[in-house]
């Protein structure tokens, strides 16, 4: 067996304290747009270049590291950050109506030693997850209200490595044990959870959870012998390992639709990232050839487009691909770091963040 511990993979920046350089260039990045928005406004611009896809901006809190995004059906959605080594307020959520209407602070409960990794939505609210110094953590989200709670029941395990929310209050998670990654499921917005079932063995670490409806999901992360994906026809209760490209250490992120598309990002065991599809819900899958640099955030809810997010030194980079054949990269402005997280409200509106910064996107 393999023994795991709460943290996630590829992740690991997470448990570590933020330096003062980083937090000193997100501010600087903070000024820049404000000065860059004055000097447009004051003098106006004949250029007749179109405006960029997607905007970044800075963080509402410097303090931590954003993970996670996650958005309502045609609504809100949330942005999700923590900051383990904080001595106060070492969790943030901020929230935006469908990454129109700028960024908004979520009141948080005064969090500490939390890394928060997971977050899902559905059409009135969200559960963001993590990991806590007692084990799992969970908060329940009302965007609209812009508040959360930790008055929720959490699965015992060791954390949350992810959620997914396929109707009002119900959603599945995986949590992470000692060996291996249980699967366990709520009906009622997490006040009661039940453990539906346990991930094959060559899937001991599930790293992320996709599911096209309340009964179709796919799920990734590695095992004895590297990377894995499953998929399950019952909402969970029974999973069936899918076919893969070898080469890979893990799988790091799943995005599915509803047309059996998905995509997923993996991590190559000589070192490297790289982008896979499948077109039959997850069951098999083959790498991809993409123009993002170093791929590691995928979403496919608004199938028969997928997007892809990532980028390197030169900032972060997003593209659509069109039934997983046609790509176009996204234009993108002020945004200086790579993409780790994706995802849409509606078909042509979406949200993405970096560790330092949220971004709004049309797509």
């Amino acid at each position: 067996s393999i023994q795991l511990t709460a943290a996630r993979v590829d992740r690991s920046h997470l448990g570590t304290r933020l330096p003062s350089s980083f937090v000193r260039t997100r501010l600087q990045a903070a000024v820049a747009v404000l000065v860059a928005g004055t000097i447009l406004a004051a003098c106006g611009t004949t250029s007749s270049a179109p405006p960029p896809d997607g905007m970044g901006t800075p963080s509402l809190n410097a303090g931590v590291t954003l993970s996670s995004v996650a958005c309502e059906p045609l609504g809100w959605c949330i942005a999700v950050g923590s900051n383990p080594t904080a001595t106060t307020a070492g969790a943030s959520i901020e929230v935006s109506k469908g990454g129109r209407s700028g960024w908004h602070p979520v009141a948080v409960p005064p969090l500490t030693g939390v890394t928060l990794t997971a977050a899902s939505c559905w059409s009135s609210g969200c559960l963001v997850g993590g990991t806590a110094p007692g084990g799992g953590v969970l908060l329940l989200v009302n965007p609209t209200r812009m508040v959360s709670s930790t008055h929720v029941s959490h699965p015992p395990g060791l954390g949350i490595a992810a959620l997914d929310c396929t109707g009002a209050g119900k959603c599945l998670a995986l949590v992470t044990t000692t060996t291996t990654t249980a699967v366990f499921e709520t009906t009622d917005s997490a006040a009661t959870w039940h453990q539906l079932s346990t991930l094959p063995d060559p899937l001991a670490v599930g790293t992320a959870l996709s599911c096209s409806t309340a009964a179709s999901c796919v799920t990734v992360g590695f095992g004895p012998g590297g990377a894995a994906a499953a998929t399950t026809a019952d909402g969970g209760r029974h999973w069936a390992l899918a076919s893969r490209p070898g080469g890979f250490q893990v799988l790091t992120s799943v995005g599915c639709g509803r047309t059996l598309q998905c995509l997923a990002t993996a991590r190559v065991t000589a070192g490297g990232m790289q982008l896979l599809r499948s077109v039959n819900g997850g069951r098999s899958w083959i790498t991809i050839a993409t123009s993002v640099t170093s791929p590691g955030a995928v979403e496919c809810s608004t199938d028969p487009t997928c997007l892809v997010g990532g980028g390197g030194s030169s900032g972060g980079e997003i593209s659509s691909i069109v039934a997983l054949k046609h790509e176009r990269p996204r234009s993108l402005a002020y945004v200086p770091d790579p993409v780790v997280s994706v995802a849409c409200a509606t078909p042509t509106r979406c949200v993405a963040v970096t560790q330092a910064s949220t971004v709004s996107l049309v797509v």
